[in-house]
């Protein structure tokens, strides 16, 4: 992969490190960049310290990323797709990553093989990531440089989900904290600042989460705090394990082509209804 530039009047005189960190590029992207890829200005090879002239060309050419991720033929659901990133409508009971405990079988292995598939040399990189029990929209970009602009995008998610009892409308801001290594995350001060918000959508349980920060198991723990965990929870209420958690809303600023991409999926059985 290579990013393209042409120096601005505002721009010239700059290094090349300091116009790579206005474009966004780490400082570790940009070391990868020197010892295993390339900088050029108009096709000559220069250092980071070279001071750029306005109308040159510059072009930052990015090593080859490695996947070190078994592949594996497992069907999941792109409900978007341009050159930089897919959207992705993640099913229950399959985790995003390999871990010690789980090796294959997650959507990254997937995801590789699709990736095989296509022609594409890239590691997966989750722009977000959803619990292994949780269904829905998931970013993933192609690239690198892509998964760090997304850094610096806002992204919305709407969640919705049966919970136990009825609620009508507000907001929880309780820190959640993750003892050792425990799986469930309680409610503590030592936690990390979370926020939730929910309204109900109809008078049978059915509610939809936004959220302001993105902690693992947030709603699941913010709900069982005040009283109305997800129906069929486990883990913070006494279901069986089978609970409906769904991100089904997400809208972003595209990092390349500024476009809005808002993507809604209107019910479980609909197709996906995508804008640009």
């Amino acid at each position: 992969m290579k990013k393209e530039w042409i120096v601005t009047k505002m721009d010239h005189q700059s290094r090349i490190d300091d116009f790579a960190y206005k474009h966004h590029i780490s400082k570790k992207a940009l070391k990868d960049i020197k010892m295993q890829g390339d900088i050029l200005v108009n096709g000559i090879h220069q250092t980071v310290r070279y001071c750029l002239n306005f109308g040159e060309i510059v072009t930052f050419i990015f090593p080859k990323e490695e996947n070190k991720i078994a592949p594996e033929n497992i069907p999941f659901t792109i409900v978007y797709e341009d050159d930089d990133l897919m959207v992705i409508d993640k099913q229950p009971h399959i985790a995003c990553i390999p871990t010690r405990a789980r090796p294959c079988h997650t959507l990254a292995n997937a995801i590789t093989y699709y990736y095989q598939t296509i022609g594409l040399s890239s590691t997966v990189h989750f722009v977000n990531r959803l619990d292994k029990e949780t269904r829905g929209l998931m970013i993933v970009a192609k690239h690198r440089y892509i998964h760090d602009l997304m850094k610096y995008t806002h992204i919305r998610r709407i969640y919705r989900a049966h919970i136990e009892g009825n609620v009508k409308q507000g907001s929880i801001r309780l820190p959640i904290y993750k003892d050792g290594y425990a799986m469930k995350r309680v409610i503590d001060e030592r936690g990390k600042p979370s926020c939730t918000h929910y309204r109900s959508l109809d008078d049978h349980g059915l509610v939809e989460f936004c959220l302001e920060t993105g902690r693992t198991h947030q709603i699941r723990v913010h709900m069982s705090a005040i009283g109305h965990a997800l129906i069929g929870d486990s883990l913070y209420g006494d279901g069986t394990g089978e609970f409906d958690l769904e991100s089904y809303k997400i809208t972003f600023i595209h990092p390349t082509t500024k476009q809005v991409i808002h993507i809604e999926k209107k019910s479980y059985k609909d197709k996906m209804k995508i804008k640009k």
